[in-house]
């Protein structure tokens, strides 16, 4: 008795396997198929995330992911920020000259600075008066707590002087 067995061509593309479902009405039908090259996958996959090497290649391939996806946005947006558009009023309708979207952020940088800082209080200043008045505060503050750093060295060092000649005094008074 002799056995033949004949192998076609086998590639990555090769079904070896087939998934199996069940439904009620029909019963169990073919839900997918497994290639060679998905055994491969598998193969691969595991071996890298047990390597000691796989988080930084992960972190490094969600960063190059990310790099691409702004290179591809990235002309999108400012063709947004750039293209003219009209602005309209509450029932969608034109309304005013057509402007820019860059031109629309910086009329609303400018009111957010120049707003006052408490609406109902005009006393308080503008944002902008505010910021800076508080990295003055900051700087002041540094430079003061500075030079009393300084005075009390100098302080320490004069009293631990006269401490020294007192105990020294009294030691030559025995």
């Amino acid at each position: 008795m002799n056995i033949t067995v004949q192998v076609d061509e086998v590639t990555l593309g090769t079904v070896v396997a087939e998934y199996m479902a069940y439904d009620e009405e029909n019963g169990p039908y073919i839900a997918g198929e497994r290639t060679i090259a998905d055994l491969v996958a598998e193969q691969i996959t595991a071996r890298l995330l047990k390597d000691d090497g796989y988080p930084r290649l992960a972190a490094r391939v969600a960063e190059i992911r990310t790099e691409e996806i702004r290179a591809a946005i990235r002309p999108q947006i400012e063709e947004a920020i750039a293209r003219p558009l009209r602005k309209t009023n509450s029932y969608g309708e034109p309304a005013g000259a057509e402007t820019t979207l860059r031109e629309i952020i910086v009329d609303e940088a400018r009111k957010a600075v120049n707003e006052p800082a408490d609406r109902y209080s005009r006393e308080k200043g503008t944002f902008l008066t505010q910021a800076v008045a508080a990295e003055v505060k900051k700087a002041f503050a540094a430079e003061i707590a500075a030079a009393v750093r300084q005075a009390r060295e100098q302080v320490s060092a004069e009293i631990g002087q006269h401490v020294a000649a007192a105990v020294q005094e009294g030691l030559r008074k025995r």
